[in-house]
């Protein structure tokens, strides 16, 4: 269910490299506005009762990533104050094995950027008026066969008297034959990006690492439009994939060699131990994803090892009710459009798939076939493993669990995955570009979950109201 999805996904994360930080005409004269001073109405993670010591002893080498509940919030801009209403933001945290002071004072030095995010090569401060500073950003994108996509764009950096940096996007621009042929010349002038930085002390030689995102972006090109029509569920997953891949840029920078290696086979609620009050708390308010360190996959240490992302959501529906229908595997095209053709061979314990998944966006057609087999480990708990197919490895896990004190099931998610050289050629494409990005391959994979479960849980909820209203 989840391999389309995750070959669209890649192809986002190239949309996000191309579209969204793709300005137009950036004027490089500063005006009053861009230093004057300003409040960030991004959220800091003490709003939420969190203490920095609990949950960076809950994630150990893990990334945690959430969303907030939803806000109204103001922005400053060259046109007066902007106001935005339902705004949700999207944080981030990691354990980095830096004091405080230490990361602090990294993360400050705007000039240093260029050494820490993947494809960032110009970071320069062009501007400055007391805790304000603009900068200049350059990201300069490898196509095969082409000229490198080059994209310019300036952030309003502030220095927070808490220790916080917050961030306000002014303006930039794409250059290359790409972005004149893709109409993106318009593409983000004006466009609302919000921004912070919080370092917060764990130990003497660790800090929690948390970065918030927010942005409402109008994307103008005739490609971008479309592709967000026809997967609106991206503008989802889009700030989950930015936060998680700044933090991870950082603490791959930053942090030591894993401390307690992640155990072999496929993650579960139970390896989530000192997590799941977190997870339980924070899913109130959205999606809640757990990047893993790489694992091996059961006893063949000769292949790379993989990295599961889990992704845990709320369904308003009890867990029996919601198992039944996500495990209705006859009804998946109703929920994931790209899978056309289903066939089931049920033996009980072990269910058999063979996948017949087609996509098409415009001008760009694949197919995928695929053959899982999943297995009940538990009543509770499924595993799914690829067995034949394009695709060269997929596997993961899915749990259903009850939600204390209230008739919801966290629906909890593991999967990982290899693209592998038999994939169609326009998904080898996508992922030998974003490969450039150690980590994108577990974006893409947390993109593609949010992606079916934006999808899965109103259809479960539709079917179990609709059940609920025939029985009356």
């Amino acid at each position: 269910m989840l391999t389309c999805l995750r070959a669209r996904t890649l192809l986002y994360l190239l949309l996000c490299l191309f579209f969204l930080p793709g300005f137009a005409d950036a004027s490089l004269r500063i005006k009053p506005w861009m230093l004057a001073d300003w409040e960030n109405q991004a959220p800091h993670l003490s709003d939420l009762g969190l203490a920095p010591r609990d949950v960076a002893a809950a994630l150990d080498n893990r990334l945690l990533t959430f969303s907030h509940p939803e806000r109204d919030i103001a922005l400053p801009g060259a046109k007066g104050i902007r106001h935005f209403s339902r705004a949700r933001f999207v944080t981030t945290v990691a354990r980095v094995d830096l004091p405080v002071q230490t990361l602090r004072r990294n993360m400050r030095d705007f000039t240093t950027y260029k050494n820490l995010f993947p494809m960032l090569t110009g970071s320069d401060v062009v501007a400055t008026d007391g805790a304000n500073q603009i900068v200049k950003f350059r990201i300069e994108v490898p196509m095969p066969a082409l000229a490198s996509f080059i994209i310019d764009f300036r952030f309003k950096q502030r220095l927070e008297r808490d220790g916080s940096i917050s961030g306000l996007l002014i303006d930039g621009e794409a250059k290359s034959l790409i972005a004149m042929l893709g109409g993106m010349t318009d593409e983000l002038a004006g466009q609302p990006v919000l921004t912070r930085w919080e370092f917060l002390p764990v130990s003497a030689d660790q800090s929690l690492l948390v970065f918030t995102y927010w942005d409402r972006i109008d994307l103008k090109s005739y490609f971008a439009r479309k592709l967000l029509e026809q997967y609106p569920e991206l503008r989802v997953a889009g700030p989950y994939m930015v936060s998680a891949g700044a933090v991870e840029s950082i603490r791959q920078n930053f942090s030591l060699s894993t401390s307690h290696p992640a155990s072999p086979g496929i993650p579960g609620w139970s390896d989530f131990s000192r997590l799941q009050p977190f997870i339980h708390q924070l899913s109130a308010h959205g999606h809640v994803g757990v990047l893993e360190p790489e694992r091996h996959v059961a006893v063949n240490r000769q292949q790379k090892p993989l990295r599961y992302v889990s992704l845990a959501t709320r369904i308003s529906a009890d867990p029996d009710a919601t198992r039944r229908l996500a495990t209705s595997y006859g009804r998946l095209p109703e929920v994931i459009r790209e899978i056309r053709h289903v066939e089931v061979r049920d033996r009980g314990k072990e269910v058999d798939l063979a996948l017949g998944i087609r996509f098409a966006f415009m001008v760009i057609r694949f197919s995928l076939d695929m053959d899982m087999r999943n297995t009940w480990v538990t009543p509770e708990r499924l595993e799914f493993q690829r067995r034949r197919g394009q695709l060269a490895r997929l596997s993961g896990g899915v749990e259903w669990l009850p939600v204390p004190g209230r008739s919801q099931t966290l629906m909890l998610t593991a999967a990982a995955h290899e693209i592998g050289d038999e994939a169609p050629l326009v998904l080898r494409l996508a992922h030998r570009i974003v490969e450039q990005i150690p980590f994108a391959e577990a974006l893409a994979n947390m993109a593609a979950q949010i992606v079916v479960m934006e999808r899965m849980k109103p259809w479960i909820e539709r079917q179990v109201a609709t059940s609920a209203s025939a029985e009356m």
